[in-house]
């Protein structure tokens, strides 16, 4: 079918328009922007309607506004500006143009498009109603209420609050849309209403002037209703939105009028009471008694994750993708049940595969150290499930029966041959920094370890006894903040960076904190650096999604690759020095082959490869010691792992602590570390694929993590504004 979406279309359904360019009835273009050819009529409310069409080849939802007056279209346009702006796979994702007019043949008036992501799936208030409203557990709710407040921080962060969170806004999106294999993803949609947060206007809240009112009944606060929405309206609809999810009832239902009072708790049994008083605690009457972020919120839902996942439970895995046949007719001889998940996923750039996850179940220790030798020597990690804390005196348990493998077991469990689980202490906690700790990185000697942080100072520190050296005020004295700092594998130079207000990077001489030079970057600001193994060059990843090479040594540019479509936030130089990667706000990994020898027109770089498989922004990247694979940590909740040799994603590390913006590997190889959300950081052993333990000590999320040159120490700095020091026996 081919719909025509000219408001005076006497028949825009006319099926013999299936073919045409020009719809017969009107002559107006059936493919709309040169690219969009509408095949149905999803839905009609509000201002406008909603299509689904064909762009070359791939489904698309187009919504069409229907009504003309002013303040209609400032919506219309705000949610595009909105949508545009943010990059998370819980946003239905609109790409640059994706907002557009078209004028109808013969008309004069120019119809309002937006075209975005299509999201398979349902929302969660018809799915409810497809379940005859049997309410949520309380480990789901948890879950999600994590990824929507994953979400909310990303909106909240661009200054926008949503004011509609209700259930009909949040779709769950259908498995075989999930390239995140084995979790459940929730979007929220209907971005119509958010509204711009700003001085101007909580001004004009503040002396009593009414905003546009957006209400729906249950959903919103007595100050939306009012026409005075703050960004705490948003908790308030979210709390409001899991009564219903888990009591299977709308929320008025359990309104006492004469009291003013929610009466829902006796609805929901199965929910501990510290998740009850959470609920209502995003619900209070009042948006100062309310949490006052979602920083907050991610910290308490922290506490309750931690709660409700007490020793014994399942928790994080890896999961192993396209096993050797060898390994496959091994498991059919010891008789493991291999779970087909999810349907069909795209990993890597390469091909769409099938995806197996296997879950293994033993009734003795024997056959596990077999297995797991056996995997080690194949160079496939195997798929384990272990509990959240890897602490000595729980048992690991088969994620689908519930059995449990032996204690005796985890004697022999290992980070890595030279660290066992339970070496692990935190060593010492460094404060001084009044904002996020964004960077962090050790110098080559192991002494010292470098801290840049967005109250726009670099500190230096003394690894081993945390003592405080100096403090380096470049960029806070320009007013700038400070996204990253590397140290030169030589030892002799810190490089830093800002990503607003000037967008620097300074050069630094490391023994005596002197400022050498100063490079202009952009004017959108630089958000990652790195330095090559021979020290000669600087890279650069920016706001605006080049990536920049200067010599390290005079300051001058040597070239820039382009391809991304969004921030850079990690870049990173292969051991070899021969190729950097690259991960984006796109989602996106690019690596790049960088010549040793410049050319006439300067250093040749070309892209080699991209690689695609995660569905949110990837923050961060990192090469194994040997150069041969690469790890990514990303917004969709995972860290992967890459074959460089194949292009192709070998495995997939879940930890269920929302976002992974670090990772690192040990010097040794053997072990991997993830940075969260959540504040936890999270440790897996290569070899087994077990998560083996969960360092929690920050309070909010970890946005930087790295290991000493001898393994014996692991740093992280985190959004709590201090560096945490993990001891490594």
């Amino acid at each position: 079918m081919s719909y025509c979406i000219n408001p005076s279309c006497p028949r825009p359904s006319d099926p013999l328009n299936a073919k045409n360019r020009i719809c017969r009835q009107c002559g107006s273009e059936l493919v709309v922007a040169g690219r969009y050819r509408i095949m149905k009529l999803l839905g009609t409310g509000g201002f406008g309607q909603t299509f689904e069409v064909d762009d070359r080849g791939f489904p698309k939802v187009l919504k069409v506004l229907t009504e003309q007056n002013p303040k209609a279209i400032t919506l219309f346009k705000q949610e595009a500006a909105v949508l545009q702006r943010l990059r998370h796979p819980g946003i239905p994702a609109v790409e640059p143009g994706g907002y557009f007019t078209f004028t109808p043949r013969y008309g004069k008036t120019p119809v309002h498009c937006l075209v975005m992501e299509k999201i398979q799936g349902q929302n969660l208030e018809d799915w409810l109603a497809s379940r005859n409203h049997e309410p949520i557990t309380q480990q789901q709710a948890v879950g999600w209420l994590l990824q929507l407040t994953e979400i909310l921080h990303q909106v909240h962060n661009q200054q926008y609050f949503h004011r509609d969170i209700k259930p009909a806004n949040i779709m769950l999106r259908d498995p075989t849309q999930i390239k995140a294999f084995g979790t459940e993803q929730l979007t929220l949609i209907d971005f119509g209403s958010a509204r711009e947060v700003s001085g101007t206007y909580l001004a004009k809240m503040a002396v009593g002037q009414q905003g546009t009112v957006i209400s729906s009944k249950g959903y919103a606060p007595p100050e939306q209703e009012n026409g005075k929405p703050v960004p705490q309206s948003d908790f308030f609809g979210l709390g409001r939105t899991f009564v219903q999810l888990l009591t299977g009832k709308h929320p008025l239902d359990f309104y006492d009028p004469l009291n003013d009072e929610l009466r829902w708790r006796q609805a929901a049994p199965h929910i501990s009471p510290k998740l009850a008083n959470f609920i209502d605690e995003l619900m209070a009457r009042l948006p100062g008694k309310r949490p006052q972020s979602t920083e907050v919120i991610l910290q308490r839902l922290g506490e309750l994750d931690v709660m409700l996942h007490q020793r014994g439970k399942s928790r994080g895995r890896l999961t192993v993708l396209k096993p050797p046949n060898r390994l496959l007719d091994k498991l059919e001889e010891w008789k493991m049940q291999l779970v087909l998940g999810g349907g069909v996923v795209l990993f890597g750039v390469v091909a769409i595969t099938q995806v197996n996850l296997s879950e293994f179940g033993f009734s003795g220790v024997g056959n596990a150290e077999e297995i797991a030798k056996q995997s080690a020597l194949e160079g496939n990690p195997e798929v384990l499930s272990v509990p959240e804390d890897g602490g000595a005196n729980s048992a690991p348990v088969k994620a689908d029966t519930g059995k449990i493998l032996p204690d005796s077991r985890l004697g022999n469990r290992e980070l890595s041959p030279a660290i066992a689980i339970n070496d692990i202490k935190l060593f010492n906690t460094l404060t001084g920094h009044s904002q996020d700790v964004r960077s962090v990185a050790v110098s080559p000697d192991g002494r010292a370890i470098a801290s840049g942080s967005f109250d726009g100072t670099i500190k230096i520190w003394n690894l081993e006894t945390g003592a405080l050296i100096r403090t380096l005020t470049g960029h806070s004295d320009a007013g700038e903040m400070v996204s990253s700092v590397a140290i030169a594998p030589n030892g002799t130079l810190l490089a830093s960076s800002s990503n607003g207000y000037g967008g620097t990077i300074k050069i630094w001489n490391l023994a005596t904190g002197e400022l050498l030079y100063t490079i202009a970057g952009t004017s959108l600001g630089i958000s990652s650096i790195a330095i090559s193994p021979d020290s000669q060059l600087l890279a650069s990843g920016s706001e605006e999604g080049n990536i920049y090479l200067w010599n390290l040594e005079s300051g001058e540019a040597i070239g820039t690759f382009s391809g991304h479509l969004g921030t850079v936030f990690s870049v990173v130089f292969s051991p070899d020095g021969q190729t950097l990667a690259s991960a984006s706000q796109d989602g996106s990994i690019k690596l790049w082959s960088v010549a040793s020898q410049p050319t006439e027109s300067g250093l040749a770089q070309t892209e080699n490869q991209q690689l695609s498989g995660h569905v949110g922004t990837v923050f961060s990247v990192a090469f194994s010691p040997n150069g041969k694979m690469l790890a990514s940590g990303s917004a969709d909740n995972t860290i992967k792992l890459w074959d460089l040799s194949k292009g192709q994603e070998i495995s997939s590390f879940s930890g269920h602590s929302g976002t992974m913006f670090s990772v690192a590997f040990s010097p040794d190889g053997n072990t991997i570390a993830g940075g969260t959300l959540t504040g936890r950081i999270k440790l897996w052993n290569l070899a087994s694929g077990e998560l083996v333990e969960t360092l929690s000590g920050h309070s909010r999320w970890v946005e930087s993590i790295v290991f000493s040159p001898d393994g014996g120490r692991l740093a992280s700095g985190s959004g709590d504004r201090t560096i945490r020091i993990w001891g490594i026996r």
